[in-house]
């Protein structure tokens, strides 16, 4: 009786554990929403990512851009995410997938990880226009010159893609905006 209460108590903390960073996730303005592979995929393509370079995911979530620019691009890979849910998911998937030699996992604010934007090969985004926005002079001035950034179906008020492309993601088609730092 007394396991099975333990069980129930430990089960009922992550629930609310989870729902309390999700409910967190979505009144600070970055609900958790997953982009399929193929958007994804689509994305890292784009980029012309390969073999060696970095991509680093403002805002993993699951970590699943990284697992796969990780998996199929055999790139290196940065997350950062806020949630605590969003951070030990990414870290199990890392680990899960066997990736935890090729991928960073850091919690807290994108600004822990300003140092790495100024090398990174790729900067792949899934955030809403509202957090593109807020980031978006912050992000521009730390990136490096020769860096790509993606962003998956939202996009920057100030600055104007350098190409674009249609993808599906969640069912739904969906535009892929490429920018860089003007020469």
């Amino acid at each position: 009786m007394l396991i099975t209460l333990s069980v129930l108590l430990i089960i009922s903390v992550f629930v609310l554990f989870w729902q309390a960073s999700l409910l967190m996730a979505t009144i600070s303005g970055s609900p958790i929403v997953y982009a399929s592979p193929k958007a994804i995929r689509d994305c890292l393509k784009l980029t012309g990512l390969s073999p060696g370079q970095t991509v680093i995911d403002l805002g993993c979530g699951n970590a699943r851009s990284l697992v796969l620019a990780t998996k199929e691009f055999r790139a290196k890979g940065v997350g950062v995410d806020r949630s605590y849910y969003g951070y030990w998911r990414s870290i199990i998937n890392v680990w899960l997938g066997g990736h935890a030699k090729d991928i960073t996992i850091v919690r807290g604010d994108f600004r822990q990880i300003e140092r790495q934007l100024t090398t990174a090969d790729v900067v792949y985004l899934y955030l809403l226009n509202e957090t593109l926005a807020q980031i978006e002079s912050w992000l521009f001035r730390h990136i490096g010159k020769k860096t790509t950034i993606v962003s998956l179906a939202f996009s920057f008020p100030n600055h104007q893609p350098m190409e674009t492309c249609e993808t599906t993601n969640l069912g739904k088609k969906t535009t892929i905006r490429l920018y860089r730092l003007k020469p």
